[in-house]
């Protein structure tokens, strides 16, 4: 192999890797967006980030913590959750709740194993009770844990809130951190207090003083004295100091305090405060107790005194719970849209309810619905409401909505047709009164109606939560009545004859596993989620529809003009065409308040045709095919019109077919560019009927900032149709651009 041939190869072979190199590089970002759109809400805000999702594992281990089973406050909550909140309220003593604090589960088997359960009967929480009153009675507490540890009766519901409110995981009086930075403030407080106290106090004090006029041996032992306090606090402050650093170094962490380490606070704390002296036999210092006890002394015994009211509240707990369940493991199947059907029409069927009712919400539930039903049935109830309304009260449309809202201001406050004015507004009732002496038995008819309805609703919601949120328990234990699944986080196990007191410290081990089919979905997830997050098939058509009109009205008009500008000829063709061209250097956004204008004088604002009408002539599609039809030559057009053929058939049957790559660059370049079309979209729609794929991904986009697995998902369902048809006509649109004269 000679030198020269070799160079050619190293060359082609250097081209070769560079070039694949810079494929890569452009593929990536669009390979991290399909990654992104894959991945779970918590592996989006995670850091560092990755290539792996957790949609992928047949198996995953979740983060679970136990929860006040009263009421929900975690996250934002939905117009049905809003509604169900009053059901919550209820207490019920033999339901423990967990939440998981992990990416939502929608689907698969979860198992939650507790390795030993230690309880007791509801009688043992009497002795629970009785030591926390002698703690209360015997000891100095602090406030805050004062006002932790008050009560109204000894019952469960009051013991499930004390304990959250010294125990819980996240908020908890007794965690680490709470604990450790209140005794580092108070070594912090008195550290300065006896700095300030050395440096510039002890001086200052009338009983430390001497002047000319003290005798010389009582100035001599006045000096002692002060020396011996110097002495004394600085002892003290090297204490303090080594205690600061123990307590930085060791008081932190997540969680609890554990009894180990409440041990070791006392000991530690203990020490510091034998190291205390009264002063009681010195006739000088002994004026200086009160002030050393309030700043040096106090605060360390509240320390002391909380870390023994957590010993002795645990090791009572403790006691007290002499039955146990070693290795109880729970596996139930998360509830599907079928299972949910099944067990609220099963359960229903059955229900109490007015046989009316139950007709009406038989008819419109649905395996499909089952998940927004709450929201069917309000649907349904309001529009029958509103038909009542508009056939025998309202004899204006406009009155519609005035009666609504007088009839739902009336239910919602309990009040009827005699007292309406202590309920509504002045307008409201000036119109309600002089309605009705003429309708007053048709008014009273329906606000029962209303009011029967609202009733319902309030029923319903718990009915429906309690019957779709059932799971079916696959191993299970007889310690365990049921489980209900809320809100792909909540799990409410119902206990069979023990108190919810006794599991509050068990946190579980807790795993889901998943079907290949379910993790298919799950792979998935993001994808129906984002579409069903706003009415992306409306963006669909409404993108399909404006794209498509105006590329076909684009190369038809652009084909004529083109047509003109390179086989015609008449005055000033030269000079147009120039001109045409001046007006691409005009950038858009400079058209965009003309165009405005002149659509809104139109009444076009929020139709297609503002959508279509602006954007149906492209200069540049006219240059485009201008420079393609110059390069046919000139003799076909003379054959044609020697044949008879008029220009608009030459145009049609000899220039387009000959035009075709052209042709097809400048629709699909117009295409793309009205698919991707944001702002004026945005700017001349109101409504979401109205709105487009590029206007509809802001629906991912908030103050708070962007949720990207969403966004990512909405983008790549959104770019799959550009770039099918970029990949299928990828020939021409390089072969158009060759033709047309135009390089780069």
């Amino acid at each position: 192999m000679t030198y020269t041939n070799f160079l050619k190869i190293l060359t082609k072979i250097v081209i070769y890797i560079l070039v694949a190199g810079g494929a890569f590089i452009m593929i990536l970002p669009f390979a991290w967006m399909i990654m992104t759109s894959l991945k779970t809400d918590g592996e989006v805000n995670s850091w560092p980030p990755t290539w792996t999702s957790q949609n992928f594992l047949s198996q995953r281990e979740l983060n679970i913590e136990i929860s006040p089973s009263t009421i929900s406050t975690r996250g934002t909550l939905n117009l049905s959750e809003f509604r169900s909140i009053s059901s919550e309220k209820e207490f019920e003593e033999n339901k423990i709740v967990y939440y998981i604090n992990d990416d939502a589960v929608r689907r698969g088997e979860l198992n939650l194993n507790f390795s030993n359960i230690d309880y007791a009967s509801k009688e043992s929480l009497k002795t629970v009770y009785e030591e926390m009153n002698n703690l209360k009675n015997n000891l100095e507490l602090d406030r805050s844990l004062l006002s932790f540890i008050r009560y109204d009766e000894e019952n469960v519901e009051n013991f499930e809130k004390i304990y959250f409110n010294l125990f819980s995981q996240s908020r908890g009086y007794f965690k680490k951190t709470n604990i450790g930075n209140s005794i580092k403030t108070n070594i912090g407080s008195s550290i300065r207090f006896i700095e300030n106290m050395i440096d510039n106090n002890i001086d200052r004090l009338p009983y430390l003083r001497v002047n000319e006029n003290t005798p010389e041996s009582q100035k001599e032992y006045i000096v002692n004295r002060k020396d011996y306090l110097r002495n004394y606090l600085n002892n003290l402050k090297d204490e303090l100091q080594k205690m600061d650093e123990y307590f930085t170094e060791n008081a932190r962490g997540l969680g609890l305090i554990s009894e180990n380490e409440a041990q070791n606070y006392i000991s530690i704390i203990n020490e510091y405060l034998s190291l205390q002296e009264s002063f009681e036999e010195d006739d000088i210092l002994y004026r200086t107790n009160s002030l050393l006890n309030n700043n040096l002394i106090s605060p360390f015994i509240l320390n002391f005194n909380s870390l023994t009211v957590y010993n002795k509240l645990t090791d009572t707990i403790e006691k007290v719970q002499d039955q146990k369940i070693k290795n109880l493991s729970l596996t139930f199947k998360v509830p599907t849209s079928k299972m949910m059907y099944d067990n609220f029409v099963n359960d229903f069927k059955k229900s109490n309810f007015d046989n009316d009712l139950k007709q009406m919400v038989l008819n419109v539930v649905e395996e499909s619905n089952i998940k927004y039903l709450k929201d069917v049935i309000t649907t349904e109830i309001e529009s029958t409401i509103i038909e009542e309304i508009s056939s025998n009260l309202a004899d204006q449309g406009s009155n519609v909505s005035v009666y609504a809202n007088i009839l739902r201001n009336l239910s919602e406050n309990s009040a009827n047709l005699d007292n309406f004015n202590y309920v509504l507004s002045l307008t409201n009732s000036q119109f309600l009164e002089s309605r009705l002496p003429e309708k007053r038995e048709e008014i009273q008819r329906i606000l029962n109606l209303r009011k029967k309805y609202d009733i319902f609703i309030g029923q319903f919601s718990d009915f429906y939560g309690q019957s779709t949120s059932r799971a079916q328990i696959i191993d299970g234990h007889d310690l365990i009545d049921r489980v209900l699944f809320k809100e792909n986080s909540k799990v409410e196990i119902y206990l069979n004859g023990v108190i919810s007191t006794w599991m509050l410290d068990e946190i579980p081990d807790t795993k889901v596993n998943f079907t290949f089919g379910e993790v298919f979905k799950n792979i998935f997830q993001n994808y129906v989620t984002a579409w069903n997050a706003a009415p992306f098939s409306q963006y669909y058509i409404n993108t399909v529809l404006m794209a498509t009109t105006t590329t076909v009205f684009e190369i038809i008009i652009a084909s004529m003009a083109a047509f003109a500008f390179a086989k015609l000829t008449f005055w000033g063709k030269n000079i147009i065409f120039t001109i045409f061209l001046a007006t691409m250097m005009v950038p858009g956004e400079v058209l965009l308040v003309p165009n405005y204008i002149t659509i809104s004088r139109f009444q076009w604002l929020d139709s297609y045709y503002a959508l279509i009408v602006p954007w149906v002539v492209s200069v540049f599609a006219i240059f485009l095919l201008r420079q393609q039809f110059m390069t046919v030559p000139n003799d076909l057009w003379d054959a044609a019109k020697i044949d008879g053929s008029s220009s608009w058939r030459f145009l049609w049957t000899v220039m387009v077919p000959l035009s075709k790559p052209a042709l097809l660059t400048g629709a699909l370049l117009k295409f793309v560019g009205s698919w991707n079309a944001f702002l004026w979209v945005l700017i001349v729609t109101k409504s979401p009927e109205m709105r487009t794929l590029a206007v509809g991904l802001q629906t991912f986009r908030s103050e708070s900032g962007e949720i990207y697995n969403l966004l990512m998902a909405a983008s790549t369902f959104s770019m799959i149709p550009i770039v099918i048809i970029f990949i299928v006509l990828q020939r021409y649109f390089v072969e158009g651009i060759a033709k047309s004269g135009l390089k780069g």
